[in-house]
């Protein structure tokens, strides 16, 4: 099952007065769902019904993709067992658009339950799951090395691809006794086309 939103409704949903459904839209006089904290299993509920067409309120990460359902999460608190099943369909309903931005990638993992991540869960970019530790990129950067000088990341990503002569990438114990300790990730080594004096 896919939600799109045809014709996405342009009304501020703090200013909708609220109801016992969710929110009343007096543009379109509908009672609006707010869809932003359900799972794609209580959306896929509630489009499953009769057919009748819903407003409601989404995250944009929620919108143009497969609703996937899993039986494992619905029922691991209370069995720790279960299956994984995936509906397809088609839906179409109108709806307020909300947060842009908020795409989060999910890798397909097998046996493996992540609890869903919500955009304003994340803290200035560090994310932890599962007791994992927080990698800073200094920590594993390598060292760059152009014309026999070290240049910093900044410099490196800014290099003319092609002034690039030849490039080597040095690993491992050998990186360590050519270059010390700094050289424990690795290093970059660059030789650039050199131009010709006349």
């Amino acid at each position: 099952m896919k939600i799109t939103i045809p014709k996405p409704c342009h009304e501020n949903w703090g200013n909708m007065p609220p109801e016992e459904k969710g929110r009343f839209c007096s543009v379109c006089s509908k009672t609006v769902r707010d869809f932003r904290s359900s799972s794609d299993e209580e959306i896929m509920n509630a489009f499953s019904g009769p057919s009748e067409n819903i407003c409601g309120n989404f995250n944009e990460s929620q919108l143009n993709r497969e609703l996937q359902y899993s039986f494992v999460n619905s029922l691991f608190a209370k069995f720790a067992v279960g299956f994984i099943l995936t509906t397809g369909g088609f839906v179409s309903v109108s709806a307020q658009q909300h947060i842009k931005n908020d795409t989060v990638e999910i890798a397909e993992l097998k046996d493996v339950v992540m609890p869903e991540v919500r955009k304003d869960s994340i803290a200035r970019g560090r994310m932890r799951l599962g007791g994992g530790k927080v990698i800073n990129r200094k920590d594993i950067e390598p060292v760059y090395i152009v014309d026999g000088k070290i240049i910093d990341y900044k410099s490196f990503s800014s290099l003319d691809q092609n002034s690039i002569k030849d490039m080597k990438i040095v690993k491992g114990d050998e990186a360590t006794a050519l270059y010390g300790e700094k050289a424990k990730n690795g290093v970059i080594v660059i030789s650039t086309k050199k131009k010709i004096k006349k």
